[in-house]
């Protein structure tokens, strides 16, 4: 669980995920900008984030000047917060999972924060527009859901 570029010296987790697939997406994009981190596991039995991503103390500023998060949903549960981010994270959208969980963790360092109560989902600036393209998407309907089901069921013949 290491990303390309490894951070020196103090670090801080600044990201949280429930997913290490989440939390991945989110340490490769910021070492995509040049920034080094790590992503950890991590364990907290009051709370069920698992995988956390670890950056230099002392360039805590210059990633947020370089991600410029931009929420694109506020005021979720915990649990809604972390099944939007792996919406958009299955669609290739980093994202960053703030609120009140972030208060709860030694060495919590929020990138990002909201004022309103409960978790808030933030996307770099560069993926503001894929992200309200995917979250406007609408849902499909039963029917369509159905018709996907039908449509991919085993052969009767398939002995599995």
């Amino acid at each position: 669980m290491e990303t390309q570029v490894q951070p020196r010296g103090l670090t801080d987790v600044v990201a949280r995920f429930m997913d290490q697939f989440e939390a991945e997406t989110l340490a490769n994009f910021i070492a995509s900008q040049g920034i080094p981190c790590d992503l950890v596991e991590i364990w907290n039995v009051v709370r069920p984030y698992r995988y956390g991503v670890r950056v230099e103390r002392s360039r805590i500023d210059e990633l947020r000047r370089t991600l410029k998060l931009k929420p694109v949903a506020n005021c979720l549960t915990a649990t809604g917060a972390q099944i939007l981010a792996g919406r958009l994270t299955r669609e290739g959208v980093p994202c960053y999972v703030g609120g009140e969980h972030t208060y709860f963790f030694e060495s919590a360092v929020p990138i990002r924060e909201t004022k309103e109560p409960g978790h808030m989902v933030a996307v770099p600036e560069v993926f503001f527009a894929d992200a309200l393209h995917i979250l406007n998407k609408q849902p499909l309907s039963d029917e369509e859901l159905t018709a996907l089901a039908v449509g991919t069921a085993p052969p009767p013949d398939d002995p599995l």
